[in-house]
This record gives structure tokens, C-alpha cells and sequence, in this order.
């Protein structure tokens, strides 16, 4: 969260010049960690999967053949064939683009509705912000899943039903999010000084809190995302997520435990893929995350930062945890 505040006549002029002068080295500071290259090549190739979905793989994902079935690993079918003899690591792969897609839509879902709950409860009286706590924080009592499921025995099984159930139960997380959030920037100085020079509530919230907010979201929103995509295999593995003739990670999963004994690599290819997927989007929010708090860059360049020139990341000084406000040489007002 980068600090914007208000020049003299209500311009965040300031506030740009510390976002330009730390975009550089927040993009050294990425480069720099292993971790985060490699998540980004991983969700590089999980992309294209995603853009190529069932159809890039033709009938092979969906064409059964029942004289193969349940067959182990062999020279035709890598990881072998299910029990209705479909290859089992292109039908893995082809499921990527349902897998992500409904659990990325969830959470963003979670992450709009979230966001406004959570906003209006930061700019409300007293009363409404004690109430809407209490609400907030009782639904987070419930847990995730089990918040989900009493969605789903309200709305139906289903892909849809799934996906709103995701959505509502993510939702409490980033409404307290939210609310901290806008609540720690509205009891800075520089928002005093808006309203002194008498910018009004939209350019406030605009110009000021949605600015302020605007980074540390985005990564909690990217971090959740790996929480979502475990959130929907679970609910298809119970089989209330996706249904056939649609399949998803969950669901081979399911499938895949029925014939264990027969074929392990049925259930241990998507749950590999689902545990790579779900590791890849964390560790990659974890390196943004990194990217943007200055207490964490690391002083030593990597082989790919040294190209983008500058000098190293310096901490500055007065730092109040991550996405706080950034002061380096050069930019320090």
C-alpha cells in the first residue's frame, strides 16, 4: 500500500512520484526471488492451459473406451486411463481452464462484494460498525467450506451453485480486510488535510483510500485465489461443485478414488496438479507481496534484476508494515 497524499491544491503529486521512483525497484525486488520467478513460469504454462481449455485437446479428454479401462501407465496413455478408459493426463490438463476460471470468478466475486462491505463499514457510525463486525466476524466463525456448504443446501449443486458458494464464503475474510484497511488510511494526517481543502467524499475515496488500498488487495485477492481453487475441488470432490458432463479437478478426483486400487495415477494427477496450482498462485502473491514492502527487499541483485539497471533497494525509513509507504533516496520528501 503506497501512500498518496494531497498537495496544496488536492493533487496526489507526491503520491506519483513515490510510485514511480519504487516501480523499478519493486520489479528488481520480484526478480529477485526464486520462488516468484519460478510460480510465474508455472502460472505461465497453467495460462495456456487455461486459453486452450478441453477443446485444445480435441476428443481425447472426452472419448471413452471401455476395453482400456483402468489401464496403468504405458507407452499410448502416460498416466493411464480412468474408468471409462479416458487418458487421464489429458483429461487433467484439459479440466485446468474449468478449475481455475470458476474458482478465480468466485473469489472475485468475494473480493467486490468484500470490498464495498467492508468500505461502507469503515465510513459508518459506531453503531452499524459494532453490528457489522459482529456479523462479519460470526461468519467467519463458521469456516470456509462449511459456510459453503450451507450455501450450496440453499442454492443447489452445481458449477453456479459452487461459485456462489465460494463467493459468499469468502466474502467475510475481505470485508475485515477491507474495513482494517481503510479504517488505518482514514486516520492519517494527509486525510485530515483532504477534507481541510475541501475534497469531497468521491475524490476521497478515489483519489486517497482507493489508492492506498488498491496494491494490498490485489495481492490478498491473488493469494486467495490458490484458497479457491482448493475450496472448489473440495466441494466437487463432495459432489456439490461441477457436475458432468463438465469435469474439474475435484471431480476426476473423486472419480480417480473410486478406482484407487486399480489405477492410483487417476486421483494422483489432478491432486498433484491441484497442490502445484494452488502453490504456484501462493507463492507468486507471496513474492508480490514481497515486491511491495520494503522491509523485505533483499539488498543483493539477482541475475535478471541486473539487467533493468538503477541501484539496489534501500528500506526506508518510518515503514509501517507491508505495502506501507515507501521512502528511498532520491524520492524522500
Amino acid at each position: 500500500m503506497t501512500d498518496v497524499h494531497p498537495d496544496h491544491d488536492g493533487t496526489d503529486v507526491r503520491g506519483d512520484q513515490r510510485r514511480r521512483g519504487t516501480t523499478r525497484q519493486m520489479v528488481r525486488a520480484f526478480l529477485s526471488s526464486p520462488t516468484g520467478i519460478l510460480s510465474g513460469l508455472v502460472l505461465a504454462a497453467l495460462a495456456v492451459l487455461v486459453v486452450m481449455g478441453p477443446n485444445g485437446f480435441g476428443s481425447a479428454a472426452v472419448v471413452s473406451d471401455l476395453g482400456r479401462a483402468s489401464e496403468g501407465p504405458s507407452e499410448d496413455f502416460v498416466a493411464g486411463t480412468d474408468a471409462l478408459g479416458r487418458d487421464i493426463l489429458t483429461r487433467t490438463l484439459a479440466a485446468t481452464r474449468t478449475s481455475i476460471l470458476y474458482a478465480t470468478l468466485a473469489v472475485l466475486i468475494a473480493m467486490v462484494a468484500g470490498a464495498l462491505i467492508g468500505g461502507l463499514l469503515a465510513a459508518a457510525g459506531p453503531r452499524v460498525r459494532r453490528i457489522g463486525g459482529g456479523v462479519i466476524d460470526t461468519m467467519m466463525g463458521f469456516g470456509d467450506i462449511l459456510l459453503a456448504v450451507v450455501v450450496i443446501a440453499i442454492v443447489g449443486v452445481g458449477s453456479q451453485g459452487a461459485i456462489l458458494a465460494i463467493a459468499v464464503a469468502f466474502t467475510p475474510n475481505f470485508a475485515r480486510f477491507t474495513y482494517s484497511l481503510v479504517d488505518s488510511v482514514m486516520v492519517r494526517d494527509y486525510m485530515a488535510a483532504a477534507k481541510v481543502i475541501g475534497v469531497g467524499r468521491s475524490g476521497i475515496s478515489r483519489r486517497y483510500v482507493g489508492r492506498n488500498v488498491a496494491d494490498s488487495m490485489a495481492i490478498v485477492t491473488f493469494t486467495a485465489i490458490a484458497e479457491g481453487i482448493m475450496a472448489m475441488s473440495a466441494l466437487s470432490f463432495l459432489g456439490l461443485g461441477v457436475q458432468s458432463p463438465t469435469f474439474d479437478w475435484g471431480q476426476m478426483l473423486t472419480d480417480g478414488v473410486r478406482n484407487f486400487y486399480l489405477n492410483p495415477y487417476a486421483a494422483l494427477v489432478p491432486a498433484a496438479l491441484i497442490l502445484v496450482t494452488g502453490l504456484a498462485v501462493g507463492l507468486f502473491g507471496d513474492a508480490l507481496a514481497r515486491a511491495v514492502n520494503p522491509v523485505l527487499w533483499s539488498e543483493r541483485p539477482s541475475l535478471f534484476a541486473g539487467r533493468l539497471g538503477g541501484r539496489r533497494p534501500l528500506v526506508g525509513k518510518d515503514v509501517m508494515g507491508p505495502g506501507a509507504a515507501v521512502e528511498t533516496e532520491g524520492n524522500r520528501p
